[in-house]
């Protein structure tokens, strides 16, 4: 029988018993269908020796696994974990050291991007993993036994692929992954500012400034509902319907019923506000509203930039003979790109540096890129 800790102090027990292991897999179970934030439904951690199943609905005190999760002595070991770590912040682990991602590892070891656990455990240890339960609601109760042991099993196959990756990866590498899960916290604290949410938006940079100061606005306003409401940013607007209003610009509540794909629902339901967002864009003074890109006498265009940083990026992952995948992802590139072209120069202050400019990345990309001559430093 797989029980469950459902109390503060059997959860200080544990985390004092494994406070002394090298290494610690950590996963968790969560919903995220149709709000802004996952809702956590399990915590699973397994040191080696102990397992612990964790229930988040009936724990009030964290600070246990908080320290534990950031106990340096401690290598805390996820799969793909960008998701786990947004479900972990909901209550409050958001400082997890040392982090290694097996997910990443095994990109670095050129297996390919996105490679998923149960392939990972079958490649390595040729255990063949139920998957049955992983469309599981993990907010209902109670769960079932084979519920548990599912989710136990992604703890007790994923602890044993530290040693196998370990054993694969060159020491310089296993240092890269540990470098880059600092990276994956930092990200965290790194959010772009919702006056610059619209730079995020596929192809806005093909819009007019007009079109711009509309997208901005409505995009700011959309992520702001979101979390109000802790809604799901596609369920108020989705981009593509940003886009389109950013282009018609519509003046009444009834034009809105003109613009393609969107929904009747939110058209009752936000008309006011979004009028009121266009027709303030469109007050702007032209000098206030974006403009496409800047210092554009030096600027190839998005799509040749794109291109010649994509090239960098190849040439410096061939340097260092890693996967390009793992040196950058388009992500990381339209971050880089905007903040040297897409923002004016007093702008760029308010923006976090682009990832591509800090930690372990910094020193094997810059040689590559190309600098941009209004970029001093």
């Amino acid at each position: 029988m797989t029980s469950l800790i459902t109390d503060n102090q059997a959860l200080a027990a544990y985390c004092q018993q494994v406070a002394g292991s090298k290494l610690l897999a950590l996963d968790t179970e969560f919903i995220r269908q149709s709000t802004f934030l996952p809702k956590l439904g399990l915590i699973q951690l397994f040191d080696g020796k102990a397992l612990a199943l964790v229930d988040p609905l009936t724990i009030s005190d964290w600070q246990p696994l908080q320290q534990l999760c950031a106990d340096t002595a401690v290598v805390k070991l996820l799969h793909s974990c960008s998701e786990d770590l947004d479900a972990l912040a909901t209550i409050g682990i958001s400082q997890i050291s040392p982090l290694f991602d097996t997910q990443l590892a095994a990109e670095l070891l050129g297996w390919g991007a996105s490679v998923g656990y149960a392939r990972l455990v079958e490649q390595l240890s040729g255990e063949v993993l139920d998957k049955s339960e992983s469309r599981t609601d993990w907010l209902a109760r109670p769960l079932t036994e084979t519920q548990l042991r599912y989710a136990a099993n992604d703890v007790h196959f994923l602890y044993p692929l530290y040693d196998k990756l370990c054993q694969l990866l060159s020491t310089q590498h296993q240092a890269l992954l540990l470098q880059e899960g600092e990276q994956l916290i930092r990200r965290r604290s790194q959010q772009v500012p919702l006056a610059f949410k619209y730079l995020e938006i596929k192809n806005s940079w093909q819009l007019s400034p007009r079109e711009l100061a509309v997208l901005r606005e409505l995009t700011a306003w959309r992520y702001s509902y979101a979390v109000e409401k802790d809604l799901a940013l596609g369920l108020i607007l989705k981009d593509i319907q940003l886009v389109e209003l950013a282009k018609r610009r519509p003046a009444t509540a009834e034009s809105l019923l003109n613009v393609p794909g969107l929904p009747p629902r939110e058209i009752r339901r936000h008309a006011k506000t979004l009028v009121e967002l266009i027709s303030d864009a469109k007050a702007l003074p032209l000098e206030q509203c974006p403009q496409r890109f800047y210092h554009q006498h030096d600027f190839a265009g998005y799509k040749e930039t794109s291109e010649q940083l994509s090239k960098a990026i190849k040439a410096a992952a061939a340097a260092q003979q890693i996967p390009a995948e793992f040196l950058a992802v388009k992500r990381q590139l339209n971050e880089y790109l905007n903040w040297c072209w897409r923002v004016s120069d007093e702008q760029r202050a308010m923006l976090p540096v682009p990832e591509f400019m800090q930690g372990w990345r910094a020193s094997l990309l810059l040689p590559f890129l190309p600098k941009p001559a209004h970029i001093n430093s």
